[in-house]
């Protein structure tokens, strides 16, 4: 089926539109999901086959001839999050519709488990989930709480135009129903101006049992937590939270809640991390227990981070390594009391748009992989892995070129300095990696919508 001419007058309208973002925005993950939003509508349509049945050809690729990768699903609608129930049911996220799939046993199966009206331009829509069980994970009488990240419309405005939130509900999960209910709101966080860097990924630490959710900055811009001196006093923007997962209240033992004289007590009590443009991955070191998480550049530096409590990540004044900026941290950055000024342990010079970040907390791989690290991105559907180094400070590298924690764009004729980091492609553009109950490696791909599973090949 080839594309209507109003399909391609879409397509040439969102190139244009795209080129524009990218000049005024710089957002490589914002522009990408706008092209993708527009470009769907030009392609072809056909219906999904049974899980496995892909060609080998047509299956990403991995430079580890020792695994292999099987489709455990596909049809998925612009899928962003997903997580386990238990070792054979995941939940995943459409962004578009708000509808939260359910995939039982590698089968995709309808109806939605639930649909949530959502506001879906560009980067709002359905975000970030995370689950909670009550007392032993295998027991499915359990009580199972499922955490959604969405960007609410919450009424209309004088002009007409829509009031938007981006917020994080508590919903009770029914395992014979297959349905989600009982919603209780626990954070109520900025929505405008966007539409880009909500953020969204959300996580319950593994070690505290707290709930964890990183917004960007709106598009906003201007405040203290952004590093504006003399800016706007905390608004929720730009920050990772770390609340009580019930009632989404501040933590006695949060990082920022120190003398906050003349600053509104109760957000900064709130926050673990500030000075956050957008990011689409978090995750927790299974052997340090530390946060490390993905940030967005602008035009340059992505970021892979450690989120020591109370970090300051230098939005808008730094990008990547602060040595290789004007920037002084005691006289350009606002630094609550309580937060702390850390350099990315890995940036990439050339924006990927980078976003999930997953340790693989098992050794179902091999002992190569075990609580290492793979990280996604979205602008080329590659995926990449990374060595922790034996202090669990940062990563080491078998490229020297890397020893200055950047991947710098290289002439023509030499080879990448991401080559050595680069453990997958041919990806539809990756939104999230997890660790399945199984020890395997899930990859949830937004464009084509389906599950990947990479396991290790039988021994000869």
């Amino acid at each position: 089926m080839q594309p209507s001419r109003y399909s391609w007058k879409l397509l040439i309208d969102a190139l244009v539109f795209k080129k524009k973002l990218i000049a005024a925005i710089g957002g490589a993950v914002a522009a990408t999901f706008v092209l993708v939003s527009f470009v769907v509508w030009t392609l072809p349509t056909s219906e999904p086959g049974p899980p496995g049945s892909m060609d080998a050809q047509d299956l990403p690729k991995l430079n580890d001839d020792s695994l292999s990768i099987e489709l455990v699903a596909e049809g998925l609608e612009f899928p962003t999050s997903m997580a386990f129930l238990d070792v054979g049911n995941i939940l995943v996220l459409q962004k578009n519709d708000g509808e939260v799939r359910l995939v039982s046993n590698d089968q995709l199966l309808v109806p939605p488990v639930i649909q949530i009206k959502v506001a879906n331009e560009v980067e709002r829509g359905l975000l970030g989930i995370a689950i909670a069980k009550s007392g032993d994970d295998t027991n499915q009488s359990a009580g199972t709480d499922v955490f959604l990240y969405f960007t609410e419309i919450v009424g209309e405005s004088e002009g007409g135009s829509e009031k938007l939130r981006n917020r994080v509900y508590k919903y009770q999960y029914d395992w014979e129903k297959r349905i989600l209910s009982d919603p209780v709101r626990i954070l109520d966080l900025p929505g405008d101006p966007g539409p880009f860097h909500n953020g969204g990924k959300i996580t319950i630490g593994p070690f505290d049992g707290r709930l964890y959710a990183v917004i960007g900055d709106t598009n906003a811009g201007g405040g203290m937590l952004d590093n504006e001196i003399g800016g706007r006093q905390p608004d929720d923007k730009s920050v990772i939270f770390r609340v009580d997962r019930d009632t989404g209240m501040p933590l006695e033992d949060n990082p920022l809640t120190g003398n906050r004289s003349g600053y509104a007590d109760s957000k900064l009590g709130r926050y673990y991390a500030y000075g956050i443009r957008n990011g689409f991955g978090m995750d927790f070191d299974p052997v340090s227990h530390a946060l490390w998480m993905t940030e967005n550049g602008p035009e340059t530096y992505d970021e892979i981070n450690i989120v020591k409590p109370g970090l300051n990540s230098g939005w808008h004044k730094v990008t990547g390594p602060i040595g290789r900026t004007n920037v002084t941290i005691g006289s350009d950055l606002v630094m609550f009391e309580g937060a702390r000024y850390e350099d990315p342990v890995f940036s990439w010079y050339t924006t990927i748009g980078v976003t999930e970040l997953e340790f693989l907390d098992s050794n179902m791989l091999g002992d190569k992989y075990a609580n290492n690290i793979f990280v996604g991105d979205i602008n080329n559907g590659n995926l990449y892995f990374f060595e922790v180094n034996e202090n669990r400070t940062g990563l080491r590298f078998q490229d020297s070129r890397l020893n200055d924690l950047v991947a710098d764009p290289v002439p023509d004729d030499s080879p990448s300095e991401i080559s050595t980091i680069l453990f997958g492609t041919g990806f539809g553009r990756i939104t999230d990696l997890e660790t399945g109950p199984d020890g395997m490696l899930y990859v949830l791909t937004y464009e084509d919508g389906k599950i990947y599973r990479i396991s290790k090949k039988p021994s000869a």
